[in-house]
């Protein structure tokens, strides 16, 4: 895909972190123009990989039902495309090795391909693979079946799954669409989560092949089966949006418009991370949160990841060299520059949340010092990350403009150390409530950008 040539005011812009009226929207209209790249480039491979006759078959019957779907409703298919349930099967179909893994990964095709249709309203009817007993579509749910294969039929508003010797089961297709629970049957809805689109997705096939510290930095997704388990990642995610709301509206509604899963996923023993996939934008993938606070940190954190992601499928920021790495104050381990460009992106932005979050006058007078001091910490690694950047000769034009936005948002949060933070800290030590403080100051700084 040929870079994009994108205005430096609207690179500088975006650099600053901050929300831009109607940026929500470009970016889900790169990120589109990506997906069908790699669409059309999976279709390629396949056309000239000899599969089996009934797979070649099927992908031609499931890229058909893409095409009507997304003619009868371009807006519904883009975003059933732009999931991050679609991009984490593209990755995994496109690195598939010869021959029955990636007839097998092409196979899937026909799940992704349903879940537009249903969005789109268009009817169909597919035998899909059934696997470990179940089939999922890809961001609405799975439908357990001991049987090999399942037949699912959409008519109007009706979707019919049903297997070669049982009942069948019939749903409403916007019930579906809503994450609605039935009343009984083996149709299993993700849960959503209030005040967004964002979904509890602890069922993605595609993600949960990548287990192993090599395929998502360490971070192995895991099941939400504990009873009111589901119940507490909603309250957090409920309270943490809250929380944004009082200190930041303008990020509160980038969260609830851009964030589309949150993926449940385990560490080292009573470790706590947080991670981005740069091939499924909008996905969310932490540990559990201890507060609103550390939930709202690791929400605005990856959301910027997310949005650089984007960016970084259609400009091209810099000239990365395998020898060149740099240290940074968020990690331990030498970074290539495009890990610093992300990892300072999104740091800026924990600057500026936890800067908001000290502003808050009902806050109690601790906690408000403790967010001041967090935020004097993001502001100095920042601060460092920047100097490294700009000096590195390797920024690409439009790199430049990016990075540029960056220290100008830096330098308008005031410099590490200022008038405000001693203030905070002169506060700190008369304060008797000492004890206020310890939480802000304990939240995960476990981040991997």
């Amino acid at each position: 895909m040929n870079p994009l040539e994108i205005p430096g005011p609207r690179l500088r812009r975006m650099g600053e972190t901050r929300p831009v009226p109607g940026e929500a929207a470009v970016l889900e209209g790169w990120l589109h123009s990506r997906r069908l790249v790699l669409l059309k480039t999976l279709l390629t491979r396949a056309e000239r990989t000899p599969l089996p006759a009934p797979a070649a078959g099927a992908l031609r019957a499931h890229w058909a039902l893409l095409e009507d779907a997304e003619q009868l409703d371009p807006a519904a298919a883009r975003r059933a495309l732009g999931s991050p349930a679609a991009g984490n099967w593209l990755a995994h179909a496109l690195a598939a090795p010869p021959g029955e893994d990636f007839a097998a990964a092409v196979a899937d095709l026909g799940a992704l391909a349903a879940v537009v249709a249903l969005a789109t309203g268009a009817d169909f009817r597919l035998d899909l693979p059934v696997s470990a007993g179940r089939l999922t579509l890809p961001g609405l749910g799975a439908y357990l079946c001991a049987a090999p294969r399942v037949r699912v039929a959409a008519h109007g508003g009706t979707v019919t799954f049903a297997p070669p010797d049982g009942a069948p089961n019939s749903l409403a297709r916007g019930a579906l669409l809503r994450h609605e629970v039935p009343p009984a049957g083996p149709w299993r809805p993700l849960n959503r989560l209030p005040g967004g689109r964002a979904v509890l997705d602890d069922r993605d096939p595609h993600l949960a092949r990548e287990e192993g510290r090599t395929g998502l930095a360490g971070l192995l997704p895991t099941t939400v089966t504990a009873p009111g388990e589901a119940r507490e990642w909603r309250e957090l995610w409920t309270r943490a949006l809250a929380l944004l709301r009082d200190a930041d509206p303008e990020r509160a509604a980038e969260v609830a418009a851009l964030v589309r899963t949150v993926v449940p996923v385990r560490w080292k023993p009573d470790g706590r991370a947080s991670a981005t996939r740069l091939a499924a934008p909008w996905a969310v993938l932490t540990t559990l949160p201890e507060s609103p606070e550390e939930m709202a940190e690791v929400l605005v954190h990856e959301v910027q990841h997310s949005k650089l992601a984007v960016l970084g499928g259609v400009v091209r920021l810099d000239h990365e060299s395998a020898e060149a790495v740099y240290r940074v104050g968020w990690r331990s381990d030498p970074r290539p520059l495009g890990a610093v460009v992300q990892g300072t992106y999104a740091h800026l932005a924990l600057a500026d949340l936890w800067g908001r979050l000290a502003d808050r006058t009902a806050a109690p007078a601790a906690e408000r010092a403790a967010a001041r001091r967090r935020a004097a910490d993001y502001r100095t690694q920042v601060d460092h990350a920047l100097f490294l950047l700009m000096g590195s000769g390797q920024l690409t034009r439009q790199g430049t403009e990016f990075v540029e936005g960056m220290r100008r948002r830096h330098e308008r949060l005031g410099s590490p150390g200022g008038p405000a933070v001693r203030a905070a800290e002169h506060t700190d030590r008369g304060d008797p409530a000492g004890n206020a403080e310890i939480a802000a100051d304990r939240l995960t700084n476990g981040h991997f950008g």
